[in-house]
C-alpha cells in the first residue's frame, strides 16, 4: 500500500483538533505543555500546524489530554467534514 502523503491542510487539521480538545478540558497551552513535558513553542507549533508530529508524538499529546488517540482522530475528522475555523 503506497504511503499517503499529507498536506499542510491535514496538519492545520490535527493541530486545530489538538486545540479544540485542550480548550474544551479547560487545560492552558501551559498546562498541555507541562503535561506532556514540550516545550510550549513546540506545541504552538503543533496546535498551527507548523508541526509534523511522530506517531509517537501524538501518543505522548493524547496521553497529556487524558484521551485516546482515537478521540483526537475522529474530531479532526468531525472539524474537516464541518469546515469549522
Amino acid at each position: 500500500m503506497p504511503e499517503r502523503e499529507h498536506s499542510d491542510a491535514d496538519l492545520l487539521i490535527l493541530g486545530r483538533a489538538i486545540r479544540r480538545m485542550r480548550e474544551q478540558m479547560s487545560m492552558s497551552a501551559d498546562e498541555l505543555a507541562d503535561a506532556t513535558g514540550m516545550a510550549p513553542r513546540r506545541l504552538a507549533a503543533l496546535e498551527t500546524g507548523r508541526l509534523d508530529p511522530t506517531y509517537d508524538l501524538l501518543l505522548v499529546v493524547v496521553e497529556g489530554l487524558g484521551v485516546r488517540l482515537s478521540a483526537l482522530m475522529a474530531l479532526a475528522e468531525q472539524l474537516e467534514q464541518s469546515n469549522e475555523p
